[in-house]
């Protein structure tokens, strides 16, 4: 449109007899005139630094400064007072990055070669083309002290992990291929297995006595840490260790020894209850209070007048907010929309796969988040928007298959970043959701609330949850119902030998 055109319009006219209009360029009247049409196409009546930046959408640098430098020269005549608008937008407007970029935690693969996968940014193990026998591509935060790296192992176990990274099916017949978290788990654990065996003088591959060696060194390192000994961790490592011995086709001796281990340990954990309780003991924390945190959290975004730190606080409040209703486990966490998460029938719903610590091939898991907790995933598609947007807005970050979580700089937050959020925010690790879930659940419902709590935290068998998430609560209710039980059966004992006593009574008047 040409600049006489421009100044013909309503809009323009009105503003052309403000004082210094006349010493305003050409460039700056064009540029601040398809800002005017982006805010009559999409109803927007009082624009924000967020609509300039939607505006200014996948616009590059220069161009973006001179574009925001255009509209400050107009906007300095015409309305001073949106001023801070512009140059709250200027700090912020940093391109947007590429999608699914290749970083240090996860590899970048396109949609269409992962079309069955669950996350956009997950552990490297999880990725395509993980060596479990390669060095870090960066130096470990802690120097290894205990184990032994994995290129130092028996060339028979690098090749039986490669195997298994692979999903290749292990020496012993009919044996489900590990998931990819049970592989580095036995790889983590044979690496220690082979150092304990070297400081014995003992052979690094499997044997009865190098076994015994390295459980024993396992407990004395755990005895003296604050929580002490747990059975668990005990368990946990002969489980990766027998799991191992079976792919890798050990002897039955050795297969039979570590079962011995294994049902030890596994009787000895359930009489030791887990951190996770004495953590949420200590914080107190429950689903219901999980969701009035992030009721708080988004309430105080409008009050922050710094946007890194607003953006911050929507972040956290979807953490909140999505996963104490959807307990995801820690590799599923990281959503994105178009691919894990889809707005269908005006609510947002989640569809991805569940990777199970034992089972390598994933489980689908499809739940639809109430409007309550689909709002925060609405809070940070608009950001500092004007509402108005929200439609828009949402069918772009479908269409661009999007991360849900991004940082302030608009790049994708790292795979780790949700749980690590969530225990910023409660003080709790990511995986007791699921315990203040179920316990909420009877709390509400009783027993029957186990099957109600079942489908959001995507578990099958009620004997699981009873064993491992609430032992104590279900104990504590069956202990209830018996105590009602024997009140009930000693009120009717009495009631019943009232009557014998009146019948008696009764009968010996009539004599």
């Amino acid at each position: 449109m040409k600049i006489h055109q421009i100044l013909e319009q309503p809009v323009w006219r009105s503003l052309a007899q403000r004082p210094g209009f006349a010493d305003l360029s050409v460039p700056s009247i064009e540029t601040t005139n398809g800002f005017f049409e982006f805010i009559v196409a999409h109803g927007l009546a009082s624009p924000t630094a967020g609509d300039i930046r939607n505006w200014l959408g996948d616009c590059a640098e220069p161009e973006r400064s001179l574009r925001i430098d255009h509209l400050q020269e107009v906007f300095a005549v015409c309305q001073p007072s949106f001023l801070g608008a512009i140059r709250e937008a200027r700090r912020f407007a940093t391109p947007s990055p590429p999608r699914n970029p290749v970083s240090k935690a996860a590899h970048a693969v396109s949609f269409e070669q992962r079309r069955d996968k669950s996350c956009v940014l997950r552990p490297v193990y999880e990725t395509q083309d993980w060596d479990p026998i390669a060095p870090p591509t960066r130096r470990p935060p802690k120097k290894r002290s205990v184990s032994l790296p994995p290129g130092d192992l028996p060339v028979d176990y690098q090749s039986a992990l490669r195997r298994a990274a692979d999903g290749l099916p292990g020496q012993e017949p009919g044996m489900q291929v590990p998931a990819r978290s049970m592989v580095l788990r036995m790889r983590e654990k044979v690496c220690q297995y082979a150092w304990s065996a070297a400081q014995h003088n003992l052979d690094a591959e499997l044997s009865v006595p190098g076994i015994d060696a390295y459980l024993a060194d396992l407990k004395a390192r755990l005895l003296p840490r604050p929580e002490g000994l747990r059975w668990a961790s005990m368990r946990a490592t002969a489980d990766a260790l027998l799991l191992f011995s079976r792919y890798s086709g050990a002897s039955a001796e050795i297969t039979r020894h570590l079962c011995d281990y294994r049902r030890d340990y596994e009787a000895r954990e359930t009489g030791q209850r887990a951190l996770k309780f004495f953590a949420l003991a200590r914080t107190g924390n429950s689903t219901d209070r999980i969701l009035d945190m992030a009721e708080g959290l988004l309430a105080g975004v409008e009050a922050e007048e710094r946007p890194r730190k607003r953006h911050q606080m929507r972040n956290g409040a979807a953490i909140l907010a999505i996963f104490a209703n959807a307990p995801l486990r820690n590799a599923s966490a990281q959503l994105a929309f178009g691919e894990t998460l889809f707005w269908e029938r005006g609510e947002w719903v989640i569809r991805t796969e569940i990777q199970k610590t034992q089972a390598r091939r994933p489980d689908l898991f499809k739940f639809p988040l109430h409007p309550a907790a689909g709002r925060f995933i609405d809070a940070l598609i608009l950001a500092d928007a004007s509402p108005a947007m929200l439609p828009t807005l949402r069918e772009r970050v479908l269409r661009e298959r999007r991360q849900l979580f991004v940082l302030p700089d608009g790049s994708p937050a790292a795979a780790t970043y949700v749980p690590r959020v969530f225990q910023a925010l409660t003080d709790n690790s990511f995986t007791t959701l699921r315990v203040m879930l179920y316990s909420d659940a009877i709390a509400h419902h009783g027993v029957e609330g186990i099957d109600l709590a079942k489908p959001a935290a995507h578990h099958a068998s009620t004997d699981i949850v009873k064993r491992r998430y609430i032992a104590e609560q279900v104990a504590e209710i069956h202990a209830n119902n018996l105590r009602e039980r024997q009140g009930r059966r000693r009120r009717k004992d009495r009631q019943d030998f009232d009557v014998l006593i009146s019948t008696l009574e009764a009968f010996s008047g009539g004599e």
